[in-house]
């Protein structure tokens, strides 16, 4: 015979008998945290590695099981309120429990495998592999630990809130005892989180930075020609230009690879960088570049191009070279160096570094070309990519700013944190998507995932005649360093709900929380995609700097063999 029936709550909140560390497990945060393993598993920009799953699910599954104990202790709590009961036999609620429970993990199996033929679906679309039904199985199990010490680590921190609470109501009433120990151990999380973490951290990564910005990229020695940075007749040592920069002045065509290429007679490309190894500040590293300026006679040639570097001082190469090749090396490359960290950790670190040096070093390379006559002037082009974008842009209050200032810009991968950008984006003609907006019909500014798209909108509409100055921002649906953004826990972007990109998933959906781990973890993994994918932006440099020059009537199997030219350049760094 049945025990006597059990009086529950409603919801039941926990389970009887089963003990966490510091408390119960919550059924409705058991339930909820394994629906959020389901959506973290849903696909995102690019297919994922082991690690990318287990964050992405560690975090998804802490965050339902704390939401789902919370909501569960917010019903109870009004269950009790309105004394609202139910009631059922222990067998009975055994057998509930469990049945559930069988269904949920069930579930959770169904959707890993449907989670495997969407990452191999998603890969690809570009081009990648990841690990398979492996990486996923290992990446699951690994969210699974992860989320797990995430949730007694929150648990830890309310144990102790109590414990100090329960301390200070010997001095104090119940609520401000509690209250001051809350305070006190935000406090005390913080203190730990910056001064001993975050501080070790920052300075471990310094270290390792300026460690590796002093070796030299494998394969370089310093350039001979006088052109170029780091020769013997430059002004800027070949040891002090840090590893991007001597990557920059040492590779690259020289006048007679251009030459082969075009078919006539070439000048030698002027290469200019100065390093932050001697010129430990912005205004230090600008002086020094423009002395290298002066020494060359750079703004003698027809195109003056000033490109801002990544955080490490780092400088595409295939933009550059499609440059050169582009103008038969009538052209003068500057740029500087302004921080040892990579780009995400300036991102996290210093925002303002960036768009300070951008603007610096156009602001001097401007002031000097207007000091010269007006039949004398170069033309002057603009370029970045990534966090060169964000501090390229950063030279100009506005988009209206740039054009009245330039004589062409190529931003490619640009953070959707970057001022400009965020004017053209939120501007952009009713009916545009915002992974290729319209501007003005784009009469100046034009916004492309393909090369398709210079001569006609993402949906094939026809633009107004383009007009200099031109500037085109190249953009793949793609690239998740374009369209991370801290609103994503929160809000979903128009590129989500337009789901136009024709290289992401036809299931890619915003969740909240979710999308925002999914979206970030993608980052690592987008440079190491094929080019026209994820944020690598390779061959197709060559046709959109030959449409910001005005190169429109170039040949398509020109602008191929100017890519093949400069592909065969390219050196890993």
């Amino acid at each position: 015979m049945d025990a006597a029936p059990t009086v529950l709550l409603y919801p039941r909140t926990v389970r009887p008998g089963r003990e966490w560390l510091f408390g119960r497990v919550s059924q409705l945060g058991f339930t909820l945290g394994l629906v959020m393993l389901w959506v973290a598993l849903s696909p995102s920009l690019l297919p994922r590695t082991w690690w990318m799953t287990t964050v992405g699910v560690g975090f998804s599954i802490a965050y339902g099981y704390l939401v789902g104990s919370l909501l569960g202790r917010v019903s109870g709590l009004l269950a009790r309120l309105i004394g609202l009961q139910v009631r059922v036999s222990p067998r009975a609620e055994r057998v509930l429990t469990v049945a559930w429970d069988v269904l949920l993990v069930g579930v959770s199996g169904v959707v890993w495998w449907w989670s495997v033929r969407q990452q191999a679906s998603n890969a690809d679309l570009v081009g990648l592999d990841t690990g398979g039904n492996a990486g996923m199985a290992v990446g699951v199990a690994g969210g699974l630990g992860l989320g797990v010490l995430l949730v007694l680590g929150v648990r830890l921190v309310g144990s102790l809130w109590k414990q100090l609470a329960r301390l200070g109501r010997r001095w104090l009433p119940g609520v401000v005892a509690s209250t001051v120990a809350a305070v006190l151990l935000l406090v005390g999380i913080v203190w730990v989180s910056e001064g001993l973490v975050y501080r070790q951290a920052v300075n471990a990564a310094l270290g390792s930075a300026a460690r590796l910005n002093a070796e030299t990229p494998q394969g370089r020695v310093a350039p001979s020609q006088a052109e170029r940075s780091g020769s013997p007749q430059s002004t800027q040592a070949w040891a002090d230009l840090g590893r991007d920069g001597q990557a920059m002045v040492a590779d690259g065509p020289r006048a007679a690879d251009i030459a082969r290429v075009t078919g006539a007679q070439a000048r030698e490309p002027i290469r200019l960088y100065a390093g932050k190894q001697d010129n430990d500040t912005i205004e230090a590293a600008v002086a020094a570049v423009m002395r290298e300026i002066d020494r060359t006679a750079a703004l003698d040639r027809s195109v003056v191009h000033v490109i801002t570097s990544t955080g490490t001082g780092y400088v595409q190469e295939w933009s550059v070279a499609s440059l050169e090749y582009l103008t038969g090396g009538d052209v003068a490359t500057v740029s500087m160096q302004y921080s040892f960290f990579s780009s995400a950790l300036a991102y996290a670190t210093d925002r303002d570094s960036p768009p300070e040096a951008g603007r610096a070093l156009f602001e001097a390379v401007e002031a000097r070309v207007e000091a010269l006559p007006e039949g004398r002037r170069p033309r002057v082009v603009v370029s970045g990519e990534s966090l060169g974008s964000y501090g390229g842009q950063g030279a100009f209050s506005s988009a209206q700013d740039m054009l009245d200032r330039v004589d062409g810009a190529l931003w490619s991968g640009t953070p959707s944190f970057t001022p400009v950008w965020s004017e053209l984006t939120a501007g952009r003609q009713p009916g545009s998507p915002q992974i290729a907006p319209v501007v003005d019909n784009g009469r100046h500014v034009r916004f492309v995932t393909r090369p398709a798209e210079l001569g006609q909108d993402f949906y094939g509409g026809p633009y107004v005649a383009w007009e200099e100055p031109r500037v085109v921002y190249a953009q793949h649906a793609s690239d998740p360093i374009v369209w991370w953004d801290p609103t994503l826990l929160w809000h979903e972007p128009d590129w989500m709900r337009e789901r136009a990109g024709r290289d992401v998933p036809a299931a890619l959906t915003w969740q909240p929380w979710v999308s925002f781990w999914q979206i970030g973890m993608d980052m690592p993994l987008s440079v190491s995609t094929p080019g026209g994918h994820g944020h690598h932006y390779f061959r197709e440099m060559v046709p959109y700097w030959a449409a910001v020059l005005g190169q429109d009537d170039l040949p398509a199997s020109y602008l191929e063999a100017v890519a093949d030219a400069v592909a065969a350049g390219v050196r890993e760094r």
